[in-house]
Order: C-alpha cells, then sequence, then structure tokens
C-alpha cells in the first residue's frame, strides 16, 4: 500500500509539473533579449561597446600595413597574416553588431515609439560598420545576413551596393536625428546624447564615403564640400571611444595601456612611423613625447648583439637614402617593416604608446620600465579616435586637390596640423604641465611653418598630395583603418619603409577572408588573393607595396 501512495504521489507531481511547464512554453524566456523586454539604453550601451572592440581590431590590422606598428607576423605581406587573424572582427560585426543594431532600428521605430535618435544612431553605426566590412574585406554578405538558421550560408553582395546601402542608412539616421525625441543622454557613450554632434560624424562618414567613391576622378567635389559644410570642425564634435581606468571585472582601459604597462610590452612600434616623428623633417615633431614613451634611453652602442642583433649592420640595398633601418635612435625602440625575426630579452627595452590615445605616460627622459601592474600614466583612460576634427580638415585638404571642390587646401592642411598637436597636447596636459618639455607655441609654429614651407614649395599636385597624406597620416595615429584607407586611395605618403626583405610580395588592397567566414559558408570555396581591390581603389596593380 505504501508503494501503491508512492506512486500516486510522483504520478500527482509529473502530471502538476507538466502543466506548469506547458503554461511556461507559451511564455517568453526571462533570460532572453526580446524586442518586448529589451531596455533601449542597456541595449544601446551594449552596441557602442561592441563598436569599441570592432574598431580596435580593424586598427590594428590596418597600422600594420600602414607602418604605424610594425608588421613582425612575417616578413612578406602573404606571411604576415591569417585568415583566423579576422575572425574576431567579422564575428563581432555579423553576430554582434549588425543583428543587434537592426533590433534597436526595429524596437524605436516600433508604432509609438518616442526616441527616433536611438535609430537615428543606429542606422549612422550601421552604415560605420558597413562601410568598414568593405573597406577591409570587399564584398561581403549583407542582404540575405542575419536570417539565422533560414539561411546559414548568406551570399555576398557586390561592394558597391553595400557602400551605397551604407549611404542610404546615413542620410536616414541624419534625418532620424532631426526629429524631435527625448535625448538618449548618458546611455550615449560617445555624444552623451547630443544629436547634432551625431550629425556632424554622420556628415564626416559622408566626406569619407564620397572620397572613396571618387578615387581616380575629379568627381564628388561638390557632393564633398556640402557633406564638409555639417561635418566635424572642432574638437568638441570629436567622435571618440573614452575608455576607463578600471583595471579588473572588465579591464576598460585602452587596449594598448593593457599590452605596454602591464608585464611588459608585447607590440613593437613601427620604426618607421617613430621616425617621422623624430628625424623626418629635420624638426622634432611636438606630438612625439605624448605618441611614444621610451623605456630605455640607451645609446645603441651600449646594446648588446643579441639584443638587438642588427645593430650594427647597415641597411638593405633596397632601403631608400631617407629611410630608418634597425633603430631611430634616442631611445625610439622599435622593428623595421616585416621583421619577423625571433623576440630577444626586449620586452622592457621596447617604446610603448604613451599618454595619446593609450592613456599612457607623457615622456619625461624617464627611461624606466613601463611594466607595473598598470599604475603609471592615465592609468589607460586612452580614446579610440574613430573620426576627429583634424581628420575632417585633412581629407577635405585631399579633396581640394584632387575633386576640385574649391576649397582652400594649404588652409585647410595647416588647420589639420594645428587641431591634431591641439588635441593631443591638450589629452597630456596633465602629465606635461611643469616638466618644462611641454612644446611651447613657437615650437608648434615652428613644425607647422615647416610643413607650410614644404607644401609650397611643392611643384605638382603629386607633391602637395603626398604632403598631406604625410601629416594625415601622422594625425591619425591611434586609426589605422583610416591610415589603410587613404594609402590605397592616393598611394600616398610615398615613402613608407619596404618590408626588410627585398621582395615583399603582393600588398593586400584587401585582407584575407576570416577563416570562420571560410569555413562555415557553404557559398565560399576558397580564399581571395591579396591582389583583389576594393571597389574605390582605382590604383593600378602593384603601385602600393
Amino acid at each position: 500500500m505504501k508503494h501503491i501512495n508512492k506512486l500516486f504521489i510522483v504520478l500527482a507531481v509529473f502530471f502538476i509539473s507538466s502543466c506548469s511547464l506547458t503554461e511556461l512554453d507559451l511564455l517568453d524566456n526571462p533570460n532572453a533579449v526580446t524586442p518586448e523586454n529589451a531596455e533601449t539604453g542597456l541595449f544601446f550601451n551594449s552596441i557602442q561597446l561592441d563598436v569599441k572592440d570592432f574598431f580596435m581590431n580593424v586598427n590594428d590590422q590596418g597600422a600594420y600595413v600602414s607602418r604605424q606598428l610594425a608588421m613582425t607576423g612575417g616578413n612578406v605581406y602573404e606571411n604576415a597574416f591569417a585568415a583566423t587573424t579576422f575572425n574576431f572582427m567579422w564575428n563581432t560585426a555579423y553576430a554582434d553588431l549588425l543583428p543587434d543594431l537592426d533590433q534597436l532600428i526595429v524596437l524605436t521605430e516600433a508604432e509609438g515609439s518616442l526616441v527616433p535618435h536611438y535609430a537615428g544612431a543606429a542606422k549612422i553605426l550601421k552604415g560605420y560598420v558597413l562601410m568598414t566590412l568593405v573597406d577591409m574585406f570587399g564584398d561581403v554578405p549583407y542582404s540575405q545576413a542575419g536570417q539565422g538558421v533560414s539561411n546559414p550560408s548568406p551570399t555576398a553582395d557586390s561592394q558597391a551596393d553595400i557602400y551605397n546601402a551604407a549611404l542610404a542608412l546615413i542620410d536616414a539616421g541624419i534625418s532620424d536625428m532631426g526629429k524631435d525625441s527625448p535625448s538618449i543622454g548618458g546611455t550615449d557613450l560617445f555624444y552623451g546624447g547630443d544629436a547634432g554632434n551625431w550629425i556632424k560624424f554622420a556628415n564626416t562618414l559622408k566626406v569619407k564615403w564620397y572620397l572613396n567613391v571618387g578615387s581616380g576622378s575629379n568627381g564628388n567635389g561638390s557632393d564633398i564640400a556640402a557633406a564638409g559644410a555639417g561635418a566635424i570642425t572642432t574638437a568638441d564634435a570629436d567622435f571618440q571611444f573614452p575608455f576607463s581606468s578600471m583595471r579588473d571585472i572588465p579591464d576598460s582601459r585602452h587596449w594598448w595601456y593593457q599590452d605596454g604597462y602591464e608585464n611588459g610590452a608585447g607590440y613593437y612600434q613601427s620604426n618607421y612611423f617613430m621616425w617621422s616623428l623624430a628625424e623626418e623633417k629635420g624638426i622634432v615633431d611636438p606630438r612625439i613625447r605624448y605618441y611614444f614613451y621610451r623605456q630605455d634611453l640607451s645609446p645603441v652602442s651600449e646594446i648588446d648583439a643579441f639584443t638587438l642583433d642588427c645593430g650594427q649592420l647597415t641597411a638593405p640595398l633596397h632601403y631608400g637614402n631617407d629611410q630608418p633601418f634597425c633603430h631611430v635612435g634616442n631611445g625610439y625602440w622599435g622593428r623595421d617593416h616585416g621583421n619577423d625575426d625571433g623576440i630577444p630579452p626586449d620586452d622592457t627595452r621596447r617604446s610603448v604608446a604613451g599618454v595619446y590615445p593609450a592613456g599612457g605616460l607623457f615622456d619625461t627622459d624617464q627611461g624606466a620600465s613601463s611594466a607595473n601592474a598598470g599604475t603609471d600614466g592615465g592609468l589607460g583612460a586612452g580614446i579610440a579616435p574613430i573620426m576627429l576634427s583634424s581628420f575632417t580638415h585633412f581629407m577635405l585638404a585631399e579633396a581640394a586637390v584632387t575633386r576640385n571642390t574649391g576649397g582652400d587646401a594649404a588652409a585647410l592642411l595647416e588647420e589639420g596640423v594645428r587641431q591634431s598637436i591641439a588635441k593631443v597636447m591638450n589629452f597630456g596636459s596633465d602629465q606635461a604641465a611643469g616638466t618644462g618639455l611641454e612644446p611651447t607655441a613657437e615650437e608648434v609654429d615652428a613644425y607647422v611653418a615647416n610643413v607650410m614651407n614644404s607644401y609650397a614649395a611643392a611643384g605638382s599636385d603629386d607633391e602637395k598630395l603626398n604632403i598631406i597624406m604625410k601629416e594625415y597620416h601622422i594625425a591619425l595615429w591611434g586609426n589605422g583603418l583610416e591610415a589603410y584607407n587613404g594609402y590605397r586611395r592616393t598611394t600616398f605618403p610615398s615613402n613608407l619603409q619596404p618590408t626588410l626583405q627585398p621582395t615583399s610580395g603582393d600588398f593586400p588592397r584587401l585582407m584575407y577572408y576570416p577563416a570562420d567566414y571560410l569555413n562555415l559558408n557553404a557559398n565560399i570555396s576558397s580564399q581571395r588573393a591579396l591582389t583583389d581591390q576594393a571597389f574605390w581603389d582605382t590604383n593600378g596593380a602593384g603601385v602600393i607595396k
């Protein structure tokens, strides 16, 4: 009888549980984000963090090929990058950003929505992500993407179609931002809810769009001028992601600070880029102590051959007379383009990123290790400089020379240089104050005069454009994407350091498709060639090295 009673109890519990589970099946999972339970502000916050992660990865890959960072993954381009390198970038875009941006647009465009500014920001960011995917990879999935298990292998759309879709999204975002709406306020990590600044960012993206699409022609000049009139022109509208000094759970510091100020430097700085600031013009760039921190000031003659094996060698024959080789001197310790030698015990000698944009140390000739468990300088509270006012001026200067916009290229160049220097100096003002090493107004003027005298002496448009793109390249420190774009668009600066090997292989006009895309999408059967070009890259094969 006891056994029979137990059986009835078990059956009763099972019946009640089954009823409960059946009813729960009709409800939304309370732990899943659905259109009905998504909290818009937190959703938008997550998107912005993904934008930061996406940009970080894009920046570094662009910086390697544009010589802002030393390319050390291989001695020729084919070996320097692996398809797996791009998985994080790809998955952040397709698994996180694009689906979330689409969902935010749906949420905030729903009937009765009172926050069109969220939709506007989402459309502008989606346009930026799509443009970047094209800039990096060319043809990629778009129209069939985001359909989940119903279409696990979306086909790729043409680059031009995706770029056009991006422009339409940016214009739609501008329209949304012009509508009356409650401010998105503190959930906006970029602009604090300032719709006017979002419109300026969107117009700056349009300047870039028209510059790229008009590559190799005199077209789009009026479009560039119109977009430039509403673009970011002052630093208070800069589109930048602000990092914090938080070290643990989560580590929210600038990724270059994490690399250089914990246990020893990982990245090698580019000898070419440091030389550009230290020696190339015969005048020291006012930004150099903000851009780089030197851990060791020892003369090269005092460094053993094991630690610096090229220290007593002469430059390769294919290097020009105006190229640095092996070391820059004065403590600026990096590597040459394509030097993939083994790693000696030099992690406490390598130069690391400085106070700008990494939130590191202002260089006062300390010559001391930066590997102090993240206790130095700005503690990593740097920025991701995605689109700054100085960038706008350089792009408009380029357009004045190449697109007949009617702008004053010289004035735009000078303003770009001055705004870049002011941005950098203001960023590190707390550390530089009282050191006696903060650049004086006279030193800044002398640097600007050097640039402008060279520009005035330039005899051709190509020579003028070379100077503009060189100064843009320097101002882009922390944004390898636009350095990569500018180099492919114009072929300038003309004197970028060649690879250490005489034969470099094919410069990546587009990057390898990510391994995950190749392995998981049935509609792509082979890896691309590095000679494939972005549709807007109209320069001849082999002219970029």
